[in-house]
């Protein structure tokens, strides 16, 4: 995937220069950090704890995000294990005012990487699980207990993957990511977010369909769809996740 930024670290200063996009905020450890709409090169100081810098950036009525990681901490990949079918479901945002409240979602493909929708441009990429371990560390991991239906999910997820792919290289942008309520939760080509991905690669891959109490299928909503159900092993819970409100 193409880069919009170009971000270089010397000792603790960061400079950051924009490759496209003119307007454009910055998040230290997804805190607000800064906005500019002028300069196309800044710098700012990290304090030495700071793990991750996410920029969010404002590209022909296109929302782009990309993160990038100052420290090679392991601790979160200790002990854990992944597979494919694999939900990894998260109460913390990039937004830290909105954690608790729009929490995010990915889909596990293989031990390394997840299929998600992050949002922005572009709606559906494929990106390694340890990048959603830092950026969401308040998180849970659920397992299908049937194998096959790990393997199938997974299989139709990265054919949905394959075939944005050829879209955008066809100049298609669709799906494109959005929370619009009034799209159709079955939808495969209009509209996606983080947590309609995973219902439509167990719907269409598995014939697994998850209930949905309202108009659109939140990270909440599938997190309690996933917490007290039998056909889901919990492979792992952060103790401070939780959500606040029904969405």
């Amino acid at each position: 995937m193409n880069r919009f930024m170009n971000v270089l670290k010397k000792g603790n200063q960061v400079y950051v220069e924009a490759m496209y996009p003119t307007c454009f905020k910055i998040y230290k450890d997804r805190q607000f950090l800064m906005a500019t709409d002028q300069n196309r090169i800044i710098s700012f100081e990290v304090e030495d704890y700071v793990k991750s810098i996410t920029i969010l950036g404002y590209y022909n009525d296109l929302i782009v995000r990309e993160d990038y990681f100052l420290s090679d901490d392991r601790e979160l990949d200790r002990d854990r294990d992944f597979r494919p079918g694999d939900i990894l479901v998260a109460s913390d945002n990039v937004k830290k005012e909105l954690s608790g409240y729009m929490g995010h979602s990915a889909l596990v493909v293989n031990e390394k990487e997840v299929v998600e929708a992050v949002g922005g441009h572009p709606a559906i990429t494929k990106d390694p699980i340890k990048d959603f371990l830092r950026k969401h560390p308040i998180h849970a991991q659920f397992r299908p207990k049937n194998k096959e239906v790990g393997e199938k999910v997974t299989e139709f997820a990265l054919q949905y993957y394959e075939k944005y792919q050829e879209n955008l290289d066809q100049g298609i942008k669709k799906p494109i990511f959005s929370f619009q309520l009034s799209q159709n939760l079955d939808d495969l080509w209009e509209f996606t977010y983080c947590s309609k991905l995973i219902w439509l690669c167990y719907h269409y891959g598995a014939g697994y369909t998850f209930e949905n109490d309202d108009l659109w299928f939140s990270p909440e909503d599938l997190y309690h769809n996933l917490i007290d159900n039998e056909a889901f092993e919990l492979v792992y819970r952060h103790p401070d996740l939780q959500f606040l409100i029904d969405t």
